[in-house]
């Protein structure tokens, strides 16, 4: 799946490069040439595997700028009214660099990609859980059952029950024994929608439970 992205996104990019190079000014075109080569040469020395997205993009923003100062004289002959300051100039000029680049060093574009695709498919860590000890004092609810636990302090804690959790099989085939036994519950805190109240709370979510002697 991860190559199929990777290449589509390279022939759409590719794409876009053609309509570039004909869009350009024949004596334009040289001065890409010239500066897509020299800022492959120096993004390709860069370690582009041990950077995130934003990493990339600003090293290969600084790549297109040390080759656009090392051609200064030609540069201002060609874009003399391009204001260096003008953001959106700047931009536009380092998306033609750029696209130039897919010729030129479509390998290193490529890790650009897949450092990319990578990023935008790491995984949240996991949320933390929090734990508490208490008595079972109830369980009810219609739709989404809910568990009423009271801690060792005397503190009454409705905790929701969504999905599957370690011992929630006993609270399916003996709720009649549950309901007074010692329990270690772990639970991670949630956001849920109140109809009623119009905006959302923060709600316990059962994740495990542990039945003690």
């Amino acid at each position: 799946m991860v190559v199929k992205t990777k290449t589509m996104k390279m022939k759409y990019f590719l794409a876009l490069a053609w309509v570039a190079v004909l869009g350009f000014p024949l004596a334009a075109q040289g001065l890409m040439d010239k500066l897509a080569d020299e800022a492959c040469t120096c993004i390709s020395k860069k370690d582009v595997n041990s950077m995130n997205t934003e990493q990339l993009q600003m090293q290969l923003g600084f790549c297109i700028m040390e080759a656009v100062g090392n051609n200064a004289e030609a540069f201002q002959k060609q874009y003399g009214g391009v204001d260096p300051s003008d953001q959106e100039a700047m931009t536009k000029l380092g998306e033609q660099i750029g696209m130039k680049m897919a010729f030129k060093c479509p390998d290193v574009l490529m890790k650009m990609a897949t450092v990319e695709t990578t990023t935008a498919t790491v995984p949240m860590p996991p949320a933390a859980l929090e734990e508490l000890t208490g008595t079972v004092r109830s369980i009810d609810g219609d739709e989404v059952a809910q568990v009423t636990v009271v801690d060792e302090a005397g503190r009454t804690h409705k905790l929701l029950w969504i999905r599957y959790f370690e011992g929630s099989d006993r609270f399916i085939n003996e709720p009649g024994k549950v309901v007074g036994s010692k329990v270690k519950v772990q639970f991670e805190t949630i956001e849920a929608y109140s109809p009623k109240a119009k905006e959302y709370f923060g709600r316990k979510e059962i994740r495990g439970v542990e039945f003690l002697k």
